[in-house]
């Protein structure tokens, strides 16, 4: 194991910027339900996804206005392989592009996987943790 400056517990709050901030939201709450936060000023849509917030904004508040978000991915962890399918297959409903059919792997652990690429740019992966062999 690497040597790491502090004592790293976990990774959250992972936050986009969309240049058509509404479709981004449209596309998200299709997908994952209503936003659990939705407010006007500052422009902010959330998403409580277990521990952890999804946020998106509009691109002017971001660090490149005007654009979506470029080569950013996140993970989405379910309680059950067959979420993983179904959650993917709910993506792929809602326009999202399938990088990645849902299929058990080994990557750092054990885990069932899949990936998609919504419409925006953004690569979404799907996991649950398997028990190890």
């Amino acid at each position: 194991m690497p040597d790491r400056p502090v004592n790293f517990v976990d990774l959250n709050y992972v936050s986009l910027y969309f240049e058509d901030f509404q479709k981004a939201v449209e596309f998200y709450s299709a997908v994952l339900g209503e936003p659990d936060v939705m407010v006007e000023k500052p422009v902010i849509c959330g998403f409580k996804l277990g521990d952890t917030w999804l946020t998106l904004f509009p691109s002017k508040e971001g660090t490149t206005p005007g654009k979506n978000p470029r080569n950013a991915e996140f993970a989405i962890q379910v309680a059950t392989p067959e979420e993983v399918d179904k959650l993917h297959a709910l993506f792929i409903e809602h326009g999202a592009k399938n990088c990645w059919t849902p299929e058990d792997t080994e990557m750092y652990d054990p885990m069932r996987f899949s990936a998609v690429d919504d419409p925006f740019g953004v690569r979404i992966d799907v996991i649950c943790p398997r028990p190890k062999p």
